[in-house]
Formats: C-alpha cells, structure tokens, sequence
C-alpha cells in the first residue's frame, strides 16, 4: 500500500504554472496522500523549509512547511496544510527569503510577523495555530503562492530593478510557459 515518495519536478520563475489562483482539495484521498508524501521530499531535497502545490506544477491549495530545518537541517517535522487560509496577520519582519523556484536570488521582503491560519490536515482534521517569526514568514510565502503571488512581488521598485537581470536570466529558460528543472 506504501510507496516510496517521488521527486517532483520544480517549475522555475517565468513558468506560467506559478501566476494561477490554485483550486481548493475538495477531497482528501489517497492520491492527496501521496501527492502530500512526494511534495515533502521534494521538499527535502531542495533543502526547503516550504513547498506549494504549484511550484511542482499542481494547481492545488496545497503547502508543506518544516521550519524547524532552519536550526536542525537533519530533523524532519514537516506540517502539511490543505487549503490553508490567513485568517488575522499583525505586527512587522523583515526577513530575507529565498524561493525553490527562483534560485539563487534573495531579498529581504517586510511581512507580518504573527499569523492566525486555518487548514484541513491530511487526515482530513480542522486546524487554527497562531504562528510568528519565521514559521508565520515560511507559511505566508507558501500561502502566496497558492494566489500566484511570487516573493518578488513584495519588492520595492529599486529592490526588484537590483535583480531584474537575474530574473530575466531564469525566465529565458521557460519554452511554451514552462520552466521546469529536475533533480540536482
């Protein structure tokens, strides 16, 4: 019944895939399962700390975070949430982020620093946690993507021009609105 977790393929900046409003789980199956199991690995390998749906290509309001890897990269506590949703956000950080879909560049992004957020887990279980620091940063991050929102967007004009040409660099590899790369 068990299988061994699959990597997936990331969709890079400039991959159409990451600018959808990704569609709700309506239902919390085995394939949900799996799916969940292979986007944590993914997650692993890339040495994440968060992973949504579409950064893999799957319009799904899916995320898997582990901020706990930030301070122990060899402990695995990843936290899948299903259709999650910010309910109240306070407070200001300014933290650097980086994206699994856009190597190699960073920038500080200015975010509420303390987060109410609501999700179905895989068990199909309702869940409220009050998050702040870096698990609330990690679990905005991924929530944007689940809107097409990429950290990028958060930027300042004279942020965003500093990696402009970086950014015009990913996207020349993106053929018919796909940019993806696979295991390293």
């Amino acid at each position: 019944m068990s299988r061994k977790p699959k990597l997936l393929p990331i969709h890079i900046y400039g991959d159409k895939v990451l600018r959808l409003k990704c569609e709700e789980v309506q239902v919390i199956d085995e394939n949900i399962s799996q799916f969940a199991e292979d986007l944590i690995a993914t997650m692993y390998q890339w040495d994440g700390v968060g992973l949504a749906a579409p950064q893999v290509g799957v319009n799904k309001r899916i995320i898997v975070i582990d901020a706990e890897r930030k301070d122990n990269p060899k402990k695995q506590s990843p936290l899948v949430m299903i259709n999650p949703i910010i309910e109240e956000s306070s407070g200001e950080t300014e933290t650097e982020e980086g994206c699994i879909s856009i190597p190699d560049i960073y920038a500080k992004v200015v975010r509420p620093s303390n987060i109410t957020v609501s999700y179905t887990d895989i068990k199909n279980e309702q869940h409220r946690i009050k998050l702040s620091g870096y698990p609330a940063v990690i679990v905005q991050h991924e929530c944007d993507h689940l809107d097409g929102i990429l950290f990028t967007d958060h930027l300042s004009t004279i942020a965003r021009l500093k990696i402009r040409n970086k950014l015009k660099e990913l996207q020349k590899n993106t053929v018919d609105g796909v940019n993806i790369r696979c295991e390293e």
